[in-house]
């Protein structure tokens, strides 16, 4: 009789030191948060949506409204044996305004589903552990000093001088923050703001412990509600 094997509904990680980077302990993480499979087509939908949700439209299209015409028609409508005319700023003519104006800045967002956004970012959170390059903290990610060559230092020892690295901090560290400053590569995010193409982009990934947790709690599978950008600003504007 063939049996199946029930899949693994945890994975194990391990949590580092800072900023030594050692193993420290070992702590069992669920299936659905760092044991994913590799979607694409889940990590595109949510990389176009954040681009999105970034772009802004500068151009000014001028309707026929904003011309400054008068609405008078420039002919009949009955009796003068041409075509019917509208007003000057018709659509039509050559100098007229456009059919479908809009102002500046131009809204370019579009909507995704709140399951799926929530997948796809665990599905990238997946794929970083698999590669090897999650390293979760367990301790605050701050140095002892604000001094740039801490940060350098920091750098030279782990390697990270040729290669992208981004920390995502629980709340504001201002040492790290300082000393980072001119050093190529190296982005801080907090734990609000990031994104899966902020997952995706850097080399290494490292995260504080109350970051990750944060993160678990966020994106845990929930309902398909619909997420919009004004759920991206109210949030960003309930930090």
């Amino acid at each position: 009789m063939l049996k199946v094997g029930r899949p693994a509904e945890l994975v194990l990680t391990t949590l580092r030191r800072f900023p030594s980077l050692e193993p420290a302990s070992v702590q069992p993480v669920s299936a659905q948060i760092l044991g994913l499979p590799t979607r694409r087509d889940l990590l595109w939908q949510a990389v176009v949506y954040e681009r999105d949700c970034h772009r802004v439209g500068s151009r000014v299209i001028v309707g026929r409204d904003d011309m400054g015409y008068s609405t008078r028609k420039l002919l009949p409508q009955k009796g003068s044996g041409r075509a019917r005319m509208g007003d000057r700023g018709n659509p039509i003519r050559h100098d007229g305004g456009r059919a479908f104006g809009r102002p500046a800045p131009g809204d370019m967002s579009t909507g995704i589903k709140r399951g799926v956004y929530s997948q796809a970012m665990r599905t990238a959170l997946s794929m970083k552990y698999r590669e090897g390059h999650l390293y979760i903290l367990d301790e605050p990610a701050e140095f002892a000093s604000s001094h740039e060559l801490v940060a350098r230092e920091f750098v030279k020892n782990h390697n990270l001088d040729r290669i992208s690295a981004t920390f995502v901090v629980n709340e504001h560290r201002p040492n790290l923050f300082d000393s980072t400053q001119n050093i190529e590569r190296f982005d801080i995010i907090p734990k609000e703001l990031l994104e899966v193409q902020d997952v995706l982009k850097p080399r290494r990934l490292i995260i504080e412990k109350e970051a990750f947790m944060y993160l678990v709690n966020e994106f845990k599978p929930s309902d398909d509600l619909r997420l919009s950008n004004a759920d991206r600003v109210q949030k960003v504007e309930g930090l």
